[in-house]
């Protein structure tokens, strides 16, 4: 007899969203009249699409985008000192 609360959780592989924690929402930014989320309220994380889990891949692609951004605004600190 199968168990009904044995539940298929997805892929083993998968690790923690870097961007939302794991918790599916990140804060909504937009404001206005234009504000998807009802005016500085969360809205589903853009990089694991609310399910707090993301693959190694897509987490690895994050973190190097991440890595070049404070590169960027590194070089940027440092020409303006």
């Amino acid at each position: 007899m199968e168990d009904e609360y044995d539940f298929d959780y997805g892929d083993d592989d998968s690790v923690t969203c870097p961007r939302c924690s794991g918790g599916g929402m990140v804060d909504c930014h937009c404001g206005g009249d234009l504000c998807v989320c009802e005016n500085y309220g969360e809205r589903d994380c853009p990089t694991c699409h609310g399910e707090g889990e993301v693959s190694p891949e897509r987490h690895d692609r994050y973190r190097q985008s991440e890595r070049e951004a404070h590169g960027a605004m590194r070089r940027i600190w440092e020409e303006s000192k």
